[in-house]
């Protein structure tokens, strides 16, 4: 499936219901093996090749984006020391703020470990919520993870080889927004809103080194 496609298939789901056709659109495209060339040539020739407008961090690219949804190519590399651990930010429990579906694209994928909240949102400061049964998926070529906004915990396990996975984010609509987005420490106890503060952080000093090169 096309990019363009599969962006005009999506505008004709309810994206709040119709999980199984979008999963299935989210496998088809993931059949696409040109999705980033074709999305760094039209950047290219869009914007020179200035691609920052293109890029969400230091490794994941911005194929489209929308008032409803975001559709991010994502790279993730093996990790064999504690500064690659922490540039890719795995083995960190977070919530996200939106909907989230995620299908393996290439390599072997990386392993992700999921736990629903049980307790009602909002979630208090270093008190740990209660919690589901841990689940395990590893998102290899096919494979797909979906997870609601403020509901799930996830920690993401290395590949063992360079993986990629296409991921759909469905933005939230606000004036139903009941929680911030949490990092939790080991035991799932609540540290600080959001991860994405530390992907933004980590993301500025990488361009910062580009820019001076």
């Amino acid at each position: 499936m096309k990019l363009e496609a599969f962006v005009e298939r999506l505008k004709t789901h309810d994206l709040q219901r119709d999980r199984s056709r979008i999963i299935e659109d989210l496998r088809q495209l993931a059949n696409n093996r040109t999705l980033l060339s074709d999305h760094l040539y039209a950047t290219i020739q869009r914007d020179g090749f200035d691609t920052r407008s293109s890029l969400y961090n230091a490794y994941g690219f911005v194929l489209h984006r929308n008032d409803s949804f975001t559709l991010r190519l994502n790279f993730w590399a093996p990790a064999g020391t504690p500064d690659e651990k922490e540039t890719f930010i795995y083995n960190l429990n977070h919530s996200h703020d939106f909907e989230i579906y995620a299908v393996g694209y290439s390599g072997d994928g990386y392993t992700t470990i999921t736990r629903e909240i049980l307790d009602d949102l909002p979630l208090q400061k270093n008190k740990r919520p209660r919690l589901g049964k841990a689940r395990r998926l590893k998102l290899a070529p096919g494979e797909v993870l979906y997870m609601p906004a403020l509901k799930e915990i996830h920690r993401q396990i290395p590949p063992m080889s360079m993986s990629a996975s296409l991921s759909l984010l469905v933005h939230p609509q606000h004036w139903l927004k009941l929680d911030e987005a949490w990092c939790f420490d080991k035991d799932y106890r609540p540290l600080h809103p959001g991860v994405a503060t530390q992907e933004i952080a980590l993301f500025t000093d990488t361009l910062s080194l580009l820019n001076t090169g």
